[in-house]
């Protein structure tokens, strides 16, 4: 009883530091303010499955950032992005926490473009809860999906589901949140991408999400975005070029104040 009780809390603990239970990786998103799901660089292993198989070269990129300036409450991830013949494979990793509490997410996943303007991807998770040395640790596989729509040339869709079974933590009564995000970007223009989301997790109130991407030249890129529940600001840069993408972010809490993010990308260019 008194196990099943600290675990719940610390979980309780984990789903409130990680903005209700879903937690937005990579930089670019952050600067965003979450606001990803029709983004198709190699972070959508993290973001949504389906836009992976617009990947089109092998892609890899770490992230780290620090919660409200807390170590506590700090993410390290990566993410993996291999075309094939038909499909791209996708793996990543995610860990949040510290000694005393880690949240590990391990993936594996598919996606594969289905006509010339609809792709799905699937992914399946290993996920790991781990304490300190006197509560050991609790085990749970998940299960999440996505699709991307390209209306045209400038105008996206994207949808995405984590947990699809609603998988409990291992024996607890509590379950892994299950998030249900749609989201739509439009590119008036070569320079300026303009994003919409929409994101619901099962037990917690609707969260909007807005966002705009600019280039003022080819290898600089500025961010800036805004959400609800709970009300946050974002901005960040980012240096891209062929092969190399570096990003810098942070979100704005008001009353638990800045949460910085780095994130690097690299993409193999075939010749």
């Amino acid at each position: 009883m008194t196990k099943g009780l600290l675990l719940t809390a610390f979980w309780g603990l984990s789903n409130f530091a990680i903005a209700q239970g879903w937690n937005s990786v990579g930089a670019r998103s952050n600067s965003l303010a979450g606001a990803s799901v029709t983004l198709t660089d190699v972070w959508a292993v993290h973001q949504n499955p389906g836009a992976v198989a617009q990947v089109k070269s092998f892609s890899a990129g770490i992230y780290y950032d620090s919660r409200f300036l807390t170590k506590e409450l700090q993410t390290q991830a990566l993410a993996i992005a291999a075309p094939l013949k038909k499909g791209v494979i996708m793996g990543g990793a995610q860990l949040f926490g510290y000694k005393e509490y880690k949240h590990t997410r391990i993936g594996l996943g598919y996606a594969m473009q289905l006509t010339d303007h609809f792709s799905a991807g699937i992914q399946a998770n290993f996920q790991q809860l781990r304490f300190n040395e006197n509560y050991g640790s609790v085990i749970s596989g998940t299960a999440e999906a996505g699709f991307l729509a390209k209306i045209n040339e400038r105008w996206d869709i994207g949808f995405s589901i984590m947990n699809i079974g609603r998988q409990r933590i291992g024996g607890l009564e509590d379950r892994f949140n299950s998030v249900m995000r749609f989201g739509s970007s439009f590119s008036p223009s070569k320079q300026v991408k303009c994003i919409g989301e929409v994101q619901k997790d099962v037990i917690y109130p609707i969260s909007f999400r807005g966002a705009l991407e600019y280039l003022p030249v080819e290898s600089l890129v500025i961010r800036l975005g805004a959400q609800t529940g709970p009300t946050n600001f974002a901005f960040g840069i980012g240096y891209q070029n062929s092969a190399i993408h570096v990003d810098l972010g942070t979100k704005y809490h008001q009353q638990l104040g800045w949460s910085p993010c780095i994130g690097f990308n690299y993409i193999l260019n075939k010749k």
